[in-house]
């Protein structure tokens, strides 16, 4: 069997609804790997965020960040950063218009308002975090993978119509998006992970459910979009399969014929 690798995100495929791994995801893991295929997670949370499901499900390549930071058997080998200056620049558009951000470092997230609001706070709860704790100046003695930026849809063009070339906005709540460096993406930092360990692109694959998937899913060899992945990433994987809490990992792995 040709040897693959293949990506999982985390929220809404690794875990469910719950924030729990399904029993028949962790074996299906474990047979990915005893058939000698790499595994790797590919996740918008940083590392701090992403480590108890790393340690749980023993996986040693993870990309955080939406592909900000790339790690290989627990080594750093790929990193992009966004662009400082322009990065100030952000800021100041957010805090005219009230716009609360988070600031996001691979260990550590920070918020810039002493007061968190009720988008921030929404969109937090949704990845089963919370509000991060404050620190107006982070930003200025930390070096930034990712922020988090807190509006509706109804604000997007303040943002996403060329005002800041050096970045990304990918939305992954009703009130919340990423900002990523403009090259940045989970996409690009797997695929470059599979080259440099001489994987060809036919042979990865991944798995996810949002849009800051959808890039990934239609760039590797196979996507593979869960049941509650939303219409558009489900029209344009190669493959849909039951839900996160229906084993729909486990069910595309033995229908894939890879365990």
């Amino acid at each position: 069997m040709q040897k693959k690798m293949i990506f999982f995100d985390i929220d809404g495929t690794l875990l469910t609804d719950e924030k729990k791994v399904l029993p028949s995801t962790k074996e299906a893991l474990k047979q990915l790997k005893k058939n000698g295929h790499e595994v790797a997670i590919a996740t918008g949370r940083n590392l701090f965020l992403a480590r108890d499901v790393i340690e749980e499900l023993d996986f040693e390549n993870y990309i955080v960040c939406n592909g900000a930071a790339g790690y290989f058997q627990h080594e750093l080998v790929y990193e992009n950063t966004l662009n400082a200056a322009e990065y100030q620049r952000l800021i100041q558009v957010a805090d005219q218009n009230r716009h609360q951000l988070v600031y996001q470092s691979p260990e550590l997230l920070r918020r810039r308002d002493a007061e968190a609001d009720f988008m921030m706070s929404e969109a937090m709860r949704s990845i089963d975090f919370g509000v991060p704790e404050y620190d107006r100046d982070f930003y200025q003695n930390n070096t930034l993978y990712q922020s988090l930026i807190f509006y509706g849809t109804d604000d997007h063009a303040l943002y996403e119509s060329g005002q800041f070339p050096q970045f990304r906005f990918v939305r992954w709540h009703d009130f919340g998006v990423d900002i990523l460096p403009h090259d940045g993406s989970k996409a690009n930092t797997a695929l470059k992970m599979a080259q440099s360990k001489g994987i060809a692109v036919e042979d990865t694959m991944a798995f996810g459910d949002g849009l800051n998937d959808l890039e990934l899913l239609t760039k590797v060899g196979v996507g593979v979009a869960m049941g509650n992945a939303f219409e558009e990433v489900k029209l344009r994987a190669n493959k849909v399969t039951k839900n996160n809490n229906e084993d729909g990992i486990a069910l595309a792995l033995e229908e894939l014929n890879l365990i």
